[in-house]
């Protein structure tokens, strides 16, 4: 099938896309799959979900005439068929020249609409792959099938005629389909008997659109596909066309779909009686006999299903599917999921919408309450109360799993570790957890960089591992939790953690660290982070140039995240990343001091407690703290920490808050409750300020700074002195 009319080349144009969002599922999945199944490699439902991922991107190919496409994945489909009849076992050569194989698809889908791009190497790469697929599946001697076994419709290379009636919808040619182009590629997968155009749908000539889509045909087609692969060639039309595709059927078949298509019937033997598949009297006859063995000692009730075949001749697939039937009425499975796509864009501006109406409505919350009239409040908490629900549902949208973006380090683990001659055990934890996909997609980057400098510096060789009493096989854990309105993710090996020396040298040396001066612990571990910083001894094609690390942190900072690291020599490293869950819209709680407001994260306030300031205390260095319940209480002045402008005010509150290093207090002078904040970025006057994640504009016009309740935390343990030079470099003096 070839595309040469201006119409084609239209229908490829407005497909492409959609065509390309599908494949890249079916690669992932197929990656995914392929490494589950070097687990598991007698898993025969892997092996054929496998096989059909493959069979997709072929078949969706052909429709667009991608020949490229088709004619290597085919070969690789050739491969997958016979480790589906057992002639070939998985190994992990194998396995290893399909993920080679998949990367090239994926290579050849993404230059398909330019084929200059694929270059020169590209293409020697797979002519030495399919080299190798070919001398797998060449030769290998071929198992017979039991003929008893194998139905007519699934049975290798048969020849059968199938009836095919397809009725697109109207908006098959404004969704950039081409059914011209479907019947074309069918052409292609046998011999078409018989093709007839329908008109049945045609309107009369002055009440027909151009835009709008009347055609249907019916074909007779000769073929050695089945059923499944016919289909495949509408998969891109399913939700514009009604689709039957027939096959001459044998009698049994016949009463096969005769009980499929029935209503619900409880009773194996009503549902045969209704098909014609036993006569009533027939059926009683064996009810009867059935019965009378009932009450005979030593004698085991033969079952109806038995009976039916071996007394009134009902062929063996008429009972299974009586019998499937009735389990299906019993199970009374749920209704089958329903998805739509949307594009990410839209979703976005409805959730920048969805903002805008959050502010709006608090704007006439705070006018209502000024009128004072009851009816007026009442109606307006009860928009509220809608808007939060619809806000709740609608963030709901963008929250998946992170287990599929984990997933994807599977491939780099493999990969990588076999590069370095490293034997590694890879566990995924907690994948179920969700959250936003505008985090998803913006954190794989760090991971995957964290995951490989745990493969390169963490983990040992299994020569070194046992040399140190470990087992040869390192242990490499990625996992993810909520945790109070935010999500850890972590990464954490049994390698051989940071060398506190080595670090402390190094910074030395370049100057970070002043020579002589020894930080704390965890300061000399986050020292990795900084720009330039390496304690490799040799530089890798994966690392030792001291690039990375930094943009690492700073990419996890920009999401309003932290990163910390939990070193044990010679036992392991222990990576921390803490994200907020969405970096939309959070429930908030207000404070104010003097004229500034602040708003905290809802989720990490513990409680409030009323103190006067005459109870907040100084140590020697400076820092405030609150004796509460016994234990004394790390508390920070936002009034004197950003240099707030404020008149004095003896009675305050304490807002307690948890945080990474625990819990502390935030002295604040009004308290003005809970509410929904639409997160704003910060502007480039407050991106170096810490203890700053955003803002938000209030329903008064006014902006709110959010507060980072965890690196706010780290600052009540500082110098007094380096956090008011912070807040002088900063400019940071707030007042409205």
């Amino acid at each position: 099938m070839g595309y040469n009319t201006d119409a084609d080349q239209d229908f490829i144009a407005a497909a492409m896309p959609a065509f390309i969002s599908e494949a890249a599922e079916q690669f992932e999945a197929i990656e995914t799959l392929l490494l589950e199944l070097e687990e598991q490699p007698d898993d025969r439902d892997l092996l054929d979900s496998l096989f059909r991922c493959a069979h997709t991107v072929k078949g969706s190919a052909g429709i667009f005439g991608l020949h490229r496409v088709v004619d290597f994945t085919h070969h690789v489909e050739t491969l997958l068929d016979k480790m589906r009849d057992g002639e070939i076992a998985l190994t992990a050569e194998i396995s290893t020249l399909l993920l080679q194989c998949n990367d090239q698809i994926k290579i050849l889908v993404d230059t398909a609409a330019d084929e200059s791009a694929d270059t020169p190497q590209e293409q020697e790469t797979r002519a030495d792959l399919v080299v190798q697929l070919q001398a797998l599946t060449e030769g290998t001697p071929v198992e017979p099938e039991a003929t008893a076994v194998a139905s007519p419709e699934e049975a290798a290379g048969a020849l059968r005629i199938w009836t095919i009636a397809a009725q697109f919808g109207p908006e098959t040619f404004r969704n950039g389909m081409d059914p011209l182009s479907i019947a074309r590629y069918l052409g292609g997968m046998g011999r078409v008997l018989s093709v007839r155009c329908g008109t049945e749908t045609v309107p009369p000539l002055v009440n027909l659109n151009p835009e709008s889509c009347y055609l249907s045909f019916y074909m007779e087609l000769e073929t050695t596909s089945n059923r499944e692969e016919i289909e495949g060639a509408f998969s891109f039309v399913l939700d514009d066309c009604e689709l039957d595709v027939v096959a001459p059927e044998t009698p049994g078949q016949k009463l096969v779909r005769a009980i499929e298509d029935m209503p619900e019937t409880p009773r194996l033997g009503d549902m045969l009686v209704s098909v014609g598949a036993v006569s009533q009297d027939k059926l009683e006859q064996l009810l009867s006999t059935q019965q009378q063995t009932r009450g005979m000692p030593s004698v085991e009730t033969p079952k109806i299903g038995d009976l039916l075949e071996a007394q009134a001749g009902v062929a063996p697939e008429v009972v299974a599917a009586a019998l499937g039937k009735q389990q299906k009425i019993r199970e009374n499975a749920p209704s089958e999921e329903r998805y739509i796509r949307v594009q990410a864009d839209r979703l976005d501006a409805v959730i920048n919408l969805l903002g805008e109406l959050v502010i709006a409505g608090a704007g006439a919350t705070l006018l209502a309450r000024e009128t004072r009239e009851v009816g007026l409040i009442e109606a307006n908490l009860h928009m509220n109360r809608l808007i939060e629900e619809i806000r709740n549902g609608t963030l709901g949208l963008r929250m998946v799993p992170v287990g599929e973006t984990f997933s994807r380090f599977r491939r780099v683990v493999r990969d990588t570790a076999s590069s370095l001659g490293k034997e590694v055990n890879f566990e995924i934890v907690g994948g179920d957890a969700e959250l936003d996909k505008s985090m998803v997609e913006k954190i794989a980057d760090p991971l995957m960089h964290l995951v490989r400098n745990s493969l390169d510096h963490g983990l040992e060789t299994p020569q070194e591992r046992i040399a140190s009493g470990k087992p040869p096989v390192g242990k490499l854990v990625l996992s993810a939790q909520h945790e109070a309105g935010a999500i850890l993710i972590r990464i954490e090996d049994d390698g051989r953690g940071i060398n506190r020396e080595r670090v402390l040298q190094r910074a030395w040396s370049h100057g970070l660290v002043e020579p002589g001066v020894v930080p704390s612990d965890n300061d000399i571990h986050m020292l990795i982070f900084e720009p330039g910083f390496s304690t490799a001894e040799q530089v890798t094609n994966l690392s030792g140039r001291g690039v990375g690390m930094d943009v690492v942190r700073r990419n996890i900072e920009a999401l309003r995240g932290s990163i910390r690291l939990l070193s044990r020599p010679e036992q392991g490293l222990q990576v921390d990343i803490r994200l907020p869950l969405t970096l939309a819209i959070i429930d908030g709680f207000l404070v104010g001091v003097g004229k500034s407001k602040f708003v905290l994260p809802l989720e990490s306030v513990v409680e409030v407690i009323e103190a006067g300031g005459r109870h907040v205390k100084a140590d020697a260095m400076g820092r405030h703290y609150l004796e509460l319940r016994g234990a004394v209480l790390p508390v920070v002045r936002l009034r004197t920490l950003y240099a707030v402008e404020s008149t004095h005010t003896e009675r305050v509150s304490v807002v307690v808050v948890n945080a990474q290093r625990g819990p502390y207090g935030i002295e604040v002078e009004v308290l003005l409750g809970q509410q929904q904040t639409v997160i704003k970025p910060l502007g480039r006057l407050f991106k170096t300020l810490r203890g700053i994640s955003g803002s938000s504009i209030l329903g008064s016009g006014e902006v709110a700074l959010i507060l980072d309740v965890n690196s706010l935390g780290d600052l009540v343990t500082a110098d007094p002195g380096v956090a008011g030079l912070h807040a002088k470099s900063t400019g940071a003096t707030f007042s409205s």
